[in-house]
C-alpha cells in the first residue's frame, strides 16, 4: 500500500475500543481491510464510468483523473454558497447536494463493493464473525470514498477558509466527515432493509433502475433547476426559521456549523449540533449490531442464480410480463415473417427487458429525451414562468421528431453486446442460410419497442396542439428515421444480436458511429424543414422513403454468413 492508504487505514482503525464493544475482532479487521485495499488498488476505479486500464498498466493515472474529476464536480457545490441570506440556508443546500451526490455515487458506482458476494466465499468460511465482516466492508468503502470526498470538497473548503477563516473551515471539515459517515451507513442500512423485505433478484433490479433514475435526475437538475429559480428569489430565500427543515440531516449539519462558528446559545442550534454528533455514530451501531446477522444470508442469495421466489415465479408470472409477451407476439406476427426473422424479433424483445447492462446503456436516453422536451416548451421564470408552445411553422416540431433518433441509435449500438455473449453459440448450430434475417428481426424489435411509442406520442401531441396539417410532415419524419436506422444497420451491423463481449468494442468506433448517426438525421431534418411547406413534395417523399425502407430491409435480410463477423470468444 502507498502512504495515503496506510494513513487512511490508521485513521479508520483509531476507534478500536468502540469496535470491540460491538463484537469486532480488531486484529482480523485490520488484516481483512489491508488485504482488500491492496487487491482494490490493482483494479482501476469505476468512478464516473471510466474505462478499465489496459493489461500491464497501473491504475495510478486513473486515480489522478478521478481526483481531477472530483475537483471539477466540487466546483458546482459553490452554487450553494450563493443561495439564501444566511449561512444556515447556504450550508443546508451544500450538505443536501453533498449527501445526495455521495449517496448516489455509492449506489451507482460502488454497488459491486457494497454487495460483493466474493467475500462470502473467501472470508466467511474462516472464523470471522458477522460484526467483523460488516465493519471491514464499511471501512473499506470509507477508505475509497475518502479519496473522492477530499477532492470533491476541496474547493468548498478553500472558499470557506478564504471568506470565514480557519476555524470555520475546521468546523466544516469535521461536519463533512460526520455527513460522510451518516451517508455511508444509511445507504448500507437501506440495502440491508431492502434485502430483508424483497428477493435478491428484485434487489438487483431495484439497483439498476435507481442507477438509471440517478443518471436522468443529475442531467435534468443541471438543465431544469436553474430555469425554475428566478434570480431575484435566490438571495432572499431563507431556511433559518423553517420548522420542517429542522427534520432533515442537512439542516442539522448547517445548524451545527453555525453554533460552533458563532457559539450562540440558541437551543435550536444546540439541538442541531447534538443530532449531527450522535446520529452518525448511532447509525453505525444499529447497522452493525442489529442488521449484520441476517445480511450475510441474504447477500449469499444475490450471487446465486436463483432465489427463494423462483418456484413461485415459475407457477405465476407477473401480469406486466404476460402483457409484454402478448405485445411482442402481436407485433412479431404483424411485421415479421416466420422463421429466423421472428426469432430475432422475440429474442431481442426479451433480452432488452432482461439485460441490466443493456438497460443501463439505453434506458437513460429515454429520460434525456423527456428533459429535452421540457426544455423546449419551458420558459424562464424571469420571463413570466409560463409554458408556451412554439409557432406551428417552427422548426422545433420537426427537430423533435428527428431528436428521437438518439434513442434508436443508442439501442442499435448496444444490440451486439452482452455479458452473456457465450450463449450466442445457438446461432451457429441452427440451419440458418441467411443470418441477416435474425438481424432484421432484431432491428425491427428495437424500432417497435423504443421508437414507435415515442413517435406515436409525438404525433398525437402534434395533432392535438397544431392540428391535422402537422401529420404529413411528422409521418415523413418517422419514415425518414426508420430509413436511416435500417441504412445504418445494413452498413455497420455485422454481428449477430448479443453475441459480442462489450470489452471487444473497438476504441473510438462507438464515438465516430454515434457522431455520424447524429449528424445524418439532423442534416436530413434540415432538408425536410426546407420543403415542409410544399405538400406534394412531402407526399412524394413519403412514398419514396417507404420504398427505400423496403429495399434496405431486403438488403439486411439477404446478408449471408460471409458478411457476419464472428466473435473470437465464441
Amino acid at each position: 500500500m502507498n502512504v495515503i492508504d496506510k494513513f487512511l487505514v490508521m485513521l479508520v482503525l483509531l476507534p478500536e475500543g468502540f469496535f470491540r464493544q460491538m463484537g469486532v475482532d480488531t486484529k482480523q479487521l485490520k488484516a481483512i481491510l489491508t488485504t482488500k485495499i491492496m487487491m482494490g488498488n490493482r483494479i482501476p476505479s469505476s468512478f464516473r464510468g471510466f474505462k478499465a486500464a489496459k493489461p500491464g498498466k497501473t491504475s495510478q493515472m486513473q486515480g489522478v483523473r478521478n481526483m481531477i474529476i472530483s475537483v471539477f464536480l466540487g466546483m458546482m457545490f459553490l452554487f450553494s454558497f450563493f443561495i439564501g441570506a444566511d449561512y444556515i440556508t447556504k450550508l443546508s443546500f451544500f450538505f443536501s447536494f453533498y449527501i445526495f451526490f455521495l449517496a448516489s455515487v455509492l449506489i451507482a458506482d460502488f454497488t459491486t463493493v457494497l454487495i460483493d458476494v466474493r467475500d462470502n466465499a473467501i472470508i466467511l468460511p474462516k472464523p470471522v464473525n458477522d460484526s467483523t465482516f460488516v465493519v471491514s466492508r464499511l471501512l473499506y468503502i470509507i477508505v475509497f470514498v475518502t479519496k473522492i470526498v477530499i477532492p470533491l470538497t476541496l474547493v468548498s473548503f478553500a472558499f470557506i477558509f478564504y471568506t470565514e477563516g480557519f476555524w470555520a473551515f475546521l468546523v466544516l471539515f469535521l461536519l463533512v466527515i460526520l455527513a460522510t459517515l451518516l451517508t455511508i451507513f444509511l445507504i448500507n442500512a437501506v440495502y440491508i432493509l431492502v434485502l430483508k423485505i424483497t428477493t435478491p433478484q428484485r434487489f438487483k433490479n431495484i439497483i439498476s433502475y435507481f442507477q438509471i433514475v440517478f443518471a436522468v435526475t443529475v442531467y435534468a437538475s443541471y438543465q431544469v433547476v436553474p430555469r425554475l429559480i428566478s434570480k431575484s428569489s435566490i438571495s432572499s430565500f431563507s431556511l433559518k426559521d423553517s420548522t420542517w427543515a429542522m427534520l432533515t440531516p442537512p439542516y442539522w449539519f448547517a445548524g451545527a456549523w453555525q453554533y460552533l462558528h458563532s457559539f450562540t446559545g440558541e437551543l435550536k442550534l444546540l439541538t442541531c449540533l447534538l443530532l449531527a454528533l450522535v446520529v452518525p455514530f448511532l447509525s453505525i451501531y444499529v447497522v452493525v449490531k442489529y442488521f449484520a446477522p441476517s445480511f450475510n444470508q441474504k447477500l449469499a442469495m444475490v450471487g446465486s442464480t436463483g432465489d427463494e421466489s423462483t418456484a413461485t415465479n415459475t407457477l405465476k408470472q407477473p401480469e406486466t410480463k404476460i402483457k409484454s409477451d402478448k405485445y411482442a407476439k402481436f407485433f412479431s406476427l404483424l411485421i415479421t415473417k416466420a422463421g429466423p426473422e421472428r426469432m430475432g424479433f422475440l429474442h431481442t424483445w426479451k433480452m432488452t427487458a432482461r439485460s441490466r447492462d443493456f438497460k443501463m446503456k439505453v434506458y437513460p436516453s429515454l429520460g434525456y429525451l423527456l428533459v429535452y422536451a421540457v426544455l423546449i416548451f419551458f420558459k424562464n421564470p424571469d420571463e413570466g414562468g409560463k409554458v408556451s408552445l412554439p409557432d406551428p411553422n417552427s422548426f422545433i416540431y420537426i427537430f423533435v421528431i428527428y431528436l428521437c433518433n438518439f434513442i434508436l441509435i443508442t439501442a442499435l449500438m448496444q444490440l451486439s453486446f452482452s455479458d452473456k455473449y457465450k450463449a450466442a453459440w445457438i446461432y451457429y448450430i441452427t440451419p440458418i442460410e441467411k443470418p441477416g434475417a435474425l438481424i432484421l428481426g432484431a432491428v425491427k424489435s428495437i424500432i417497435v419497442k423504443f421508437y414507435f411509442p415515442v413517435a406515436a406520442l409525438i404525433i398525437g401531441l402534434a395533432y392535438w396542439f397544431v392540428g391535422i396539417n402537422a401529420l404529413p410532415n411528422f409521418i415523413l419524419g418517422v419514415c425518414n428515421q426508420m430509413l436511416i436506422v435500417f441504412a445504418i444497420a445494413f452498413i455497420t451491423f455485422n454481428n449477430l444480436p448479443f453475441s459480442v463481449l462489450a470489452s471487444q468494442k473497438v476504441k473510438g468506433s462507438g464515438f465516430i458511429r454515434g457522431l455520424a448517426s447524429m449528424i445524418i438525421p439532423f442534416s436530413v431534418g434540415a432538408v425536410h424543414y426546407a420543403i415542409s411547406d410544399y405538400w406534394p413534395i412531402v407526399f412524394l417523399l413519403i412514398v419514396l422513403s417507404c420504398i427505400a425502407i423496403w429495399m434496405a430491409m431486403d438488403s439486411i435480410k439477404n446478408k449471408d454468413w460471409s458478411r457476419i463477423r464472428v466473435s473470437e470468444e465464441n
